[in-house]
């Protein structure tokens, strides 16, 4: 579903990140996954996205990590950033490039619910040249057996 915003969740533990990819991608969303900031950063630099969805407990600062090379690849993206943090960890979040922060423990319900509608308001950059198709449209295809047809 390419005409779909494109979001990308970066989420370290496999269990998590397979949850939230399995919700997401029945949400009118085109769905990419990342466990590191080194994988998100290649989707970063091949792909532009609607919405990105970011665990601020990434190991070893990741998320910092991330942020700061987000800023110096894409400085004019629109892109809008949900951060999900820990409230028992006082991290401080930057709103010059965080839009919104939600905290653990989530209601998965609600969480899609909140990241299609910040996804849907937001203005999709255009296609980008070398940019595959998302995650989700690879599954789409299989569960419709498209793969077949080859």
């Amino acid at each position: 579903m390419p005409d779909n915003p494109r979001i990308l969740i970066i989420e370290e533990h496999t269990a998590l990140r397979a949850m939230l990819f399995a919700v997401l991608r029945h949400q009118s969303l085109s769905v990419d996954t990342a466990a590191s900031t080194r994988e998100a950063l290649d989707h970063i630099s091949t792909c532009d996205y609607a919405l990105i969805l970011i665990d601020l407990a990434l190991a070893g600062g990741e998320a910092d990590q991330f942020f700061a090379a987000f800023r110096r690849m894409k400085p004019d993206a629109e892109t809008f950033i949900i951060a999900v943090r820990d409230p028992n960890n006082d991290i401080y979040i930057d709103p010059a490039i965080v839009s919104a922060v939600v905290t653990k423990p989530l209601e998965i319900d609600t969480l899609a619910e909140v990241v299609r509608e910040c996804a849907a308001v937001m203005p999709q950059p255009a296609p980008a040249e070398n940019c595959p198709p998302a995650e989700s449209d690879y599954r789409d295809s299989v569960d419709r057996g498209d793969y077949l047809a080859n």
